[in-house]
């Protein structure tokens, strides 16, 4: 009997950390315990793990550190490198048929035509050096500009960022059933060693009560 009720107490004493998860009333009187532990304390709990997380887990310089360690750098130049590359083939692209329309047309006199045909040729031959060229020097300067930039935006955005707040809608928004089933979930193990832990202790009373009985 005592084992029974160590198990059934701290069962139920696990469970109501849950539920139930809605105040309940009989003739208009609020059930005591009713809503559980969690659910009616919910806004408290949230507030707390909230300020936990702003202040050791994702402070400041950690998310940061995190931005840093993300290689968005690397990503950022090979963005980059792709839109220069698409800019600088249409700049040639554009400069060829400028000439070529402007020499089929007799726009450019014969001097300017020659240059024109000579300077299209050089192009075509030394097209691909000229735009890696091109594209290294406007890719360093774009980055660094960028980089400048996001550097020093980046620690006023962080310190924009409502940590907190975000934490806090989060775990209000979550349906109670789910934050049950997450907490229940992982923590399975320990809690079934609390309830068996509950009916050794209790088989372990009832034991020298019994004993206390037969001797006294």
């Amino acid at each position: 009997m005592g084992a029974f009720i160590g198990y059934i107490t701290n069962y139920l004493a696990i469970k109501m950390l849950f539920r139930p998860f809605n105040e309940k009333n009989i003739f208009g009187f609020k059930v005591p315990f009713t809503p559980g532990l969690i659910p009616k304390r919910r806004e408290e709990i949230a507030t707390a793990i909230a300020d936990t997380i702003e202040q050791h887990l994702l402070t400041k310089e950690k998310l940061h550190k995190l931005f840093e360690e993300s290689g968005y750098k690397e990503r950022l130049k090979s963005r980059i490198e792709i839109i220069l590359d698409q800019i600088i083939e249409e700049m040639f692209k554009d400069m060829q048929e400028t000439l070529r329309e402007g020499i089929s047309l007799g726009k450019i006199n014969v001097k300017a035509t020659v240059i024109a045909v000579a300077f299209e040729k050089f192009i075509e031959k030394a097209g691909d050096k000229i735009k890696e060229k091109l594209k290294r020097q406007m890719l360093e300067r774009a980055s660094h500009n960028i980089e400048k930039n996001i550097e020093e935006e980046l620690p006023l955005v962080l310190a924009q960022l409502n940590i907190k707040k975000m934490v806090i809608e989060t775990f209000m928004e979550m349906d109670i059933q789910t934050l049950e089933k997450i907490v229940i979930g992982f923590s399975e193990k320990q809690l079934k060693h609390i309830t068996y832990t509950g009916a050794i202790l209790g088989f372990l009373i009832g034991l020298i009560q019994t004993i206390y009985i037969f001797i006294f």
